[in-house]
């Protein structure tokens, strides 16, 4: 990226998103900013309803860059409005893309191990994506819409991002050093990689102007029993107060809980030359233990 030119960030006020602006401001980059809370908006920051948008839409002057982080990413909100979710997760974020790619803009759009079954670990780049979510099939469909576009795309598929102090293992800490018992799902897994290397991705892509697929995940999956257990072990807890759960109790469909959900990231190694952290060392970094 060219400091002298502007960088857009759709979906400022994420987690994701407000991270990212965050970097790019350290690097004295010219950056505009999206939100959709009315009255929120002003010269860096520019009101945009994904939902609402039905023809390509353009900033308030010309980018280098714009990354996509804005949508509807909970699978159970996802599940219950699939409709909506179709509307601002590919008509609305494709429409946005279109009008940016016509100026020459280099596009990188954040999606997810959700275009995925679940079912096969490290599955590849060129692999057929198969969905099983609404939210899954929704980026799945606006990844080969991007990328159909005449111009610099690149889709990052991310296995887990873990912001700091995450409320549920954040929860976790505070109950195991009270000596009160935590209840862990034994059968959902994750293959995390923190905020911040997350962002590292992110930059490094748009200093390349990478295209095509990038995909970002930790090297093996881990269970949130076992994450639950990792932690009252670095806290000096009773290991009998985790009481681990199973994805029934938490009224998951079966269907949309994966087995699986890292990635061969041989592209971010070789290519980008950024390696995933230990997945502990992520989990202790994310908690501050």
């Amino acid at each position: 990226m060219d400091n002298r030119n502007a960088v857009l960030v759709v979906g400022a006020d994420g987690h994701v998103g407000s991270a990212l602006a965050a970097s790019l401001k350290q690097r004295g980059v010219r950056l505009l900013g999206t939100t959709r809370r009315r009255g929120t908006d002003g010269p860096d920051r520019v009101f945009l309803d994904l939902a609402s948008l039905t023809e390509s839409w353009t900033p308030p002057e010309r980018v280098e860059t714009t990354f996509l982080c804005a949508g509807i990413s909970g699978l159970k909100p996802c599940e219950r409005d699939p409709i909506e979710t179709s509307r601002v997760n590919v008509r609305g974020t494709v429409a946005v893309a279109r009008g940016l790619v016509a100026q020459g803009c280099h596009v990188v759009f954040l999606s997810s191990n959700q275009v995925f079954d679940g079912d096969t670990p490290n599955r590849r780049a060129d692999e057929p994506v198969q969905p099983r979510s609404a939210y899954g099939r929704t980026k799945a469909e606006a990844e080969a819409l991007l990328l159909a576009l005449p111009g610099d795309v690149c889709v990052v598929r991310f296995g887990k991002i873990l912001e700091p102090a995450p409320s549920l293992l954040a929860g976790w800490v505070a109950d195991l050093r009270a000596g009160r018992p935590v209840h862990p799902l034994s059968d959902l897994v994750i293959a995390p990689v923190s905020l911040g290397f997350a962002v590292s991705v992110l930059l490094r892509v748009a200093d390349r102007r990478a295209c095509g697929v990038v995909q970002v995940s930790a090297e093996h999956d881990i269970s949130y029993e076992a994450i639950a257990r990792h932690i009252a072990s670095k806290v000096g807890a009773d290991d009998s107060l985790v009481v681990p759960g199973h994805s029934r109790d938490a009224r998951f469909p079966q269907a949309l809980v994966p087995r699986h959900t890292t990635f061969d990231t041989s592209r971010l190694r070789g290519e980008l030359g950024l390696t995933p952290p230990d997945v502990w060392a992520t989990i202790d970094e994310v908690v501050g233990l």
